[in-house]
């Protein structure tokens, strides 16, 4: 399962996901410096949901009625971003660390940074 809340008292923090793993026991906070989707700047993890929570709310200003429910992330995808994406070659074992791709109307595109906002990479030939 995963969450996200947006922050209501931290003044770096705009957003943060919770995510339960499927095989893992615990549950992983991922802050976030922005609403735009990207990368968190780590990850904290909590024994529970419940502690997750309480942390979140002690830190964040963030109440269980603010988390809303999101899809968990698809196999090799990342468990900090909202919308599917993947390092480029995780998925057959031959990641290229550093780039990205991000499925848009199914199908995976390669996105880049550009003024501080992930967007398709412009291929000029």
């Amino acid at each position: 399962m995963r969450k996200v809340a947006e922050s209501k008292n931290h003044p770096e923090i705009e957003q943060v996901i919770l995510y339960e793993p499927e095989l893992d026991e615990g549950v992983y906070a991922f802050p976030r410096t922005s609403l735009n989707d990207g990368f968190a700047i780590g990850d904290i993890f909590y024994q529970n949901w419940q502690d997750a929570e309480e942390s979140c709310e002690q830190e964040y200003g963030i109440s269980k009625d603010d988390w809303k429910v999101i899809p968990d992330p698809l196999p090799n995808c990342q468990q900090d971003w909202i919308a599917p994406v993947r390092v480029i070659g995780r998925n057959t074992g031959t990641p290229q660390w550093g780039k990205l791709e991000k499925l848009i109307d199914g199908k995976w595109v390669e996105i880049e940074l550009l003024d501080g906002m992930w967007a398709e990479k412009n291929i000029s030939l």
